[in-house]
């Protein structure tokens, strides 16, 4: 009976992190994409209009931005057309969504071990797998994000975009 208690806490606890990390990485990812060059570089090429879902099975919170006049913006379009969602990238199961947002596991490395989906088109998921790896570069610490990643860009001024980036957390 406890064992039984204990994992539906471990479940819940870990399905609440999960949807916290989703909110954090939505949160810096529009930021950093408007205040720091290398993250706006590699998200600048995606169109006007395009919205990008990533979620993990099983749950019901999702990662949504969109792009809108240039800037990335969180949540779905207030006056979405036609296909809502023109990428959609799905963790296949909450193990593993759980390890890539907690940054155990990267998520290019997921992608190659087949345990995303991807609905939509492949050269806009890669422009947001990079994307992600230049924030993760920026906001973890050195020794966490080096595994992670395939190249370890060492940013110039790493506090200073760290930290302007991470104020997007408080100020939207």
């Amino acid at each position: 009976m406890q064992t039984r208690m204990f994992e539906s806490a471990a479940a819940l606890g870990r399905r609440l992190w999960i949807a916290t990390l989703l909110w954090v990485i939505g949160r810096t990812l529009c930021r950093a994409a408007r205040v720091d060059e290398a993250v706006r570089q590699e998200l600048a090429p995606l169109p006007d209009g395009l919205t990008i879902r990533l979620e993990v099975a099983g749950l019901t919170q999702a990662l949504i931005i969109h792009k809108a006049a240039g800037n990335w913006q969180c949540g779905a379009q207030p006056h979405a057309s036609g296909d809502l969602h023109p990428l959609r990238v799905r963790f296949k199961h909450q193990g593993i969504a759980f390890r890539a947002l907690s940054f155990r596991l990267g998520v290019n490395q997921a992608f190659s071990e087949n345990r995303l989906l991807v609905e939509g088109d492949l050269t806009v998921a890669m422009h947001l797998v990079r994307g992600l790896e230049q924030l993760q570069s920026l906001i973890l610490p050195a020794f966490i994000a080096r595994p992670l990643l395939r190249h370890y860009p060492a940013p110039t001024n790493k506090l200073g975009r760290a930290c302007n980036i991470y104020l997007g957390l408080v100020t939207g």
